[in-house]
């Protein structure tokens, strides 16, 4: 067996996210609608966020493209979403990534630092 070496001229894989991504377990209610069109809640945690989205443990289950609504409990703000990511399973949970329709960090109410511009460094 071959170790694989990098090409030289291989690029690298840029990160596609358009904010960048914190490490943080946010409470949140999660509410939508089920395969059989019944409505369903659940209180999640967040494992990271962004100020576009965030990764979520789930234990209901959802589509990729399902609407949502979260809703920040210390905050009471409610914000919809949109189911792009279905990734690891763990027992009873599946980790879900979701997008907003537009770019929020006031969601999560917490002090993330100003993203610096790539060109600038």
């Amino acid at each position: 067996m071959q170790p694989i070496v990098p090409v030289a001229d291989a690029a690298e894989t840029p990160d596609r996210r358009k904010s960048r991504r914190w490490t943080l377990d946010i409470p949140v209610y999660v509410y939508g609608y089920g395969s059989g069109k019944d409505p369903f809640h659940e209180e999640a945690h967040t494992l990271n966020v962004n100020a576009d989205g965030a990764l979520l443990l789930l234990s209901v289950p959802v589509r990729t493209g399902q609407m949502l609504l979260l809703t920040n409990p210390l905050t009471q703000q409610e914000m919809d979403c949109r189911v792009v990511h279905l990734g690891t399973k763990h027992s009873r949970t599946i980790e879900t990534g979701v997008v907003f329709p537009k770019t929020n960090p006031e969601f999560w109410q917490t002090q993330m630092p100003p993203v610096q511009d790539p060109a600038a460094r």
